[in-house]
């Protein structure tokens, strides 16, 4: 008999992965992509029998709505909880008085991408995985670095565009190392992918990647039950946007529970100078083109700075529509606006990705878009990690 076998049935019991496009059901796998259609695919549970534990660690508060099986397949201390708070005197300048902030910029790298670095490691520990290759414009790399080096059976290779190499925080050894690659993060990206293939490594594979979601999940989770009240809307800057699927998700387990009393709508925003995504919502398309791509990207905030969001874009525009929520953007003068302003009146200090969210409700506000009686929750995702603060 095997002995993955009991193994295989209690994941199964914890958990099923399903299609989020066509809705088929398969048994857990380290598997990404839906082998009918292509669809990404996410964990689903049984949350009646949700429990939170008290504990220190986030992953172990809210373990029963994760794709684990063993609460020993996380590292402790990867990630930590963070406040959650009204904003009264941002709230005030901006005309949003119901203004929420979460800040994820204590979390130990600065940015909620230690939170996916805590269930990706794990995960891959459950399924006997232990070296990966991955790529990103910064955040979700220097992560999983450190959460890999709290590990020391794990390897991880992480791939750049040249011009992100400076966003990247990765110790060069045996252990971890980051490759740098002529051209953008699309480029890193595919460079990523082929030598996974040729070497026979594990691919990290970016927003398909479930554990990914899961993790950023939890700083959802921690903030609605941190909050007095069910948020009216839910706002976060985005690059491919997995941080706002994780978060549509977990609503839709607390909406199950009924820890929430309506499913909130949900605001995504981009920088101007880089806003495929937001381009294809105001035009009123499903799908982006090829012409969308930007190819050498630029502005601000360099943690979203995704030129190809098309793989990506139909799951935003389905949450968006699902939700009474938009794709916007941010101009750079705004984005430098609302960084001042969080760091005057409320001492936050982000980077301008996060500064990019305040942006974009401070817009909406004073165009009407945004009611004084609404209940606004802003995730502020990260702040940099650089000395000039760009």
């Amino acid at each position: 008999m095997s002995i993955s076998a009991p193994k295989e049935r209690t994941m199964r019991a914890k958990f099923a992965l399903v299609c989020m496009l066509c809705q088929s059901e398969f048994a857990p796998a380290l598997t990404y992509r839906c082998p009918e259609c292509q669809g990404a695919l996410e964990p689903r549970y049984d949350v009646s029998a949700m429990v939170r534990h008290d504990h220190a660690d986030p992953e172990q508060v809210y373990f029963d709505l994760l794709p684990l099986t063993s609460r020993d397949f996380l590292d402790s201390g990867v990630t930590v909880r963070t406040p959650c708070r009204p904003a009264p005197r941002l709230g005030e300048a901006i005309s949003v008085p119901g203004l929420w902030i979460k800040d994820e910029s204590q979390q130990p790298t600065r940015t909620t991408k230690d939170r996916l670095a805590s269930l990706v490691t794990a995960v891959l520990r459950q399924f006997g995985v232990k070296e990966f290759v991955g790529s990103s414009t910064g955040n979700s790399s220097t992560a999983l670095a450190r959460a890999v080096r709290m590990d020391p059976t794990m390897r991880a290779r992480f791939f750049c565009g040249r011009e992100f190499v400076d966003n990247h925080d990765i110790p060069q050894d045996n252990r971890t190392t980051l490759s740098v690659v002529d051209g953008s993060y699309v480029d890193a990206s595919v460079e990523a992918r082929r030598y996974a293939a040729e070497e026979g490594v594990h691919f990290d594979a970016g927003f398909f990647n479930w554990a990914r979601r899961e993790g950023l999940k939890l700083a959802y989770l921690e903030a609605f039950d941190a909050m007095d009240r069910t948020p009216d809307l839910v706002v976060q800057a985005i690059s491919s946007g997995m941080g706002v699927l994780a978060a549509h998700k977990g609503a839709q387990e607390y909406l199950a529970m009924g820890e929430l009393s309506r499913m909130p709508s949900f605001l995504m925003v981009q920088e101007e100078s880089c806003s495929p995504s937001a381009r294809g919502w105001q035009e009123g398309r499903t799908e982006l083109a090829e012409a969308d791509r930007i190819e050498t990207p630029r502005g601000l905030a360099t943690a979203i700075l995704l030129g190809d969001a098309s793989p990506y874009y139909p799951y935003l525009h389905s949450i968006a529509i699902a939700t009474g929520g938009a794709i916007v953007s941010a101009a750079r003068e705004d984005l430098l606006t609302a960084r001042r302003l969080l760091s005057d009146l409320e001492d936050v200090d982000v980077c301008y990705a996060s500064a990019a969210a305040i942006a974009a409700v401070r817009d909406r506000a004073a165009t009407g878009q945004i009611s004084p009686d609404q209940t606004v929750l802003v995730n502020l995702t990260g702040r940099s990690r650089m000395i000039d603060g760009l």
